[in-house]
């Protein structure tokens, strides 16, 4: 299986741009000044930011995170810095790079965005372009409660971090079962398939590309081939070939043994979701694992909803924070992403299950008194995992090439419509 000709063609016209456009900026209009990234020491950044505007671009179709980002985080970032947050939604994130792509291109050295909430596939496409200014991150005061040799952070989807962009929340895939009807829920793919064996009817998934599906089928990948570390490497064809066959078997052999015998799929995790609150499915799943909690108190899902991890551990991804090539404000962005990375703003993120539900912070680096209020946080609730089970049970996301791949390869050779 190739890798897509319309994503070759991406590199191919990113790596001519950046080729054309120089190195990267410390280009802002402020007094940043050098390619080596940022120089000002916290101090000065706090002196010039006072009194500016920090416009902040991130996905704006979840009301809890824009709640906490409107009514928490901007009013404390005026009082304590004197800075207006200034917050614009997008619907899609890849609309922002390219909004600072065609801003590379026209030689605009002054934009209009100064901090953008990002990961994975456009973190990378942007730094292939020269996009983001930097490195800032790991100078922040509070980085120094954020593990930055972590792989979970260090790496972005398997694209190396280098200090361009900050950590602010994370996420981690979990089971979700109904307790009063599941005794004991299966802890690895070898024992789903037993189960579903055994429980015919009462489990499926989300057809990919489907986010939850590509996490669900990626982890399959991992247990089933033994391999972490192969897929945060560039993508190869010759070994992908090797495993896939391994891969599409698996999932072929349970599919007789789904919710309606595999003829069809949930569209999504929402519509798992519905299946399992209406008692179709005795299991769903989830990359927020504080959610099963709040739909329990919602009234959504039934009280005896839990979660678990499989044995070898689940999925988690990072979002950060970027700064622009061309942002008018860096010092600005650098003191807002410095709050919301400090304890005070991440314990709130994680008691308010937004973003991903996480923390970024290294909870044991913190002193007593915050420590004991994330594990507070963290037991709150008997849907909800405790914090360092979750931290410590962590596997990274793949390179965006392997999971394309995998999710052209489970819709030709599993769901074969």
């Amino acid at each position: 299986m190739k890798l897509k000709a319309s994503f070759l063609a991406l590199l191919f016209s990113l790596a001519f741009i950046a080729s054309a456009c120089g190195a990267v900026g410390g280009g802002s209009s402020d007094s940043s000044g050098s390619a080596e990234g940022e120089t000002r020491s916290f101090e000065e950044l706090s002196s010039e930011a006072e009194g500016s505007t920090v416009r902040f671009f991130g996905f704006g179709g979840d009301d809890r995170t824009n709640a906490y980002l409107d009514e928490w985080v901007a009013p404390r970032l005026e009082e304590e810095y004197g800075i207006t947050l200034e917050r614009t939604p997008v619907s899609d994130t890849a609309d922002v790079v390219n909004k600072l792509l065609n801003e590379r291109q026209a030689g605009e050295d002054e934009g209009t965005t100064d901090l953008v909430w990002i990961n994975g596939e456009n973190f990378f496409t942007g730094s292939q372009a020269e996009l983001w200014f930097g490195p800032w991150a790991e100078r922040l005061p509070n980085a120094e409660f954020i593990d930055y040799e972590d792989p979970g952070i260090a790496l972005d989807f398997g694209y190396p971090v280098d200090g361009m962009e900050a950590a602010w929340s994370q996420a981690q895939f979990v089971m979700i079962y109904d307790s009063a009807e599941v005794d004991d829920p299966p802890e690895s793919f070898a024992e789903l398939a037993e189960w579903t064996e055994e429980n015919p009817g009462r489990f499926t998934y989300p057809a990919p590309p489907d986010f939850f599906g590509n996490a669900f089928i990626l982890q399959a990948l991992y247990k089933i081939t033994g391999d972490t570390e192969t897929y945060g490497e560039p993508f190869d064809e010759e070994t992908f070939e090797e495993r896939v066959s391994e891969f599409a078997e698996y999932f072929n052999d349970i599919e007789p043994n789904l919710w309606r015998e595999g003829e069809t799929y949930p569209t999504s995790g929402a519509a798992l979701d519905e299946l399992y609150q209406n008692g179709e499915v005795d299991m769903t799943m989830s990359y927020n694992p504080y959610s099963a909690q709040e739909l329990v108190d919602d009234g959504v899902f039934p009280e005896t909803t839990r979660t678990y991890l499989f044995e070898d551990g689940t999925l988690g991804n990072t979002s950060y924070l970027a700064i622009p090539f061309n942002a008018p404000n860096t010092a600005g962005a650098q003191v807002a992403a410095n709050f919301m990375q400090s304890p005070e703003a991440q314990a709130e993120l994680q008691r308010r299950n937004v973003v991903g539900g996480l923390a970024t912070l290294d909870v044991e680096s913190l002193p007593e008194e915050e420590r004991a209020e994330f594990e507070e946080i963290s037991s709150e609730g008997e849907a909800v995992l405790p914090l360092e089970e979750l931290q410590g049970n962590q596997l990274p996301e793949a390179r965006t090439e392997w999971t394309l791949e995998l999710q052209d390869a489970w819709v030709s050779e599993v769901q074969r419509d």
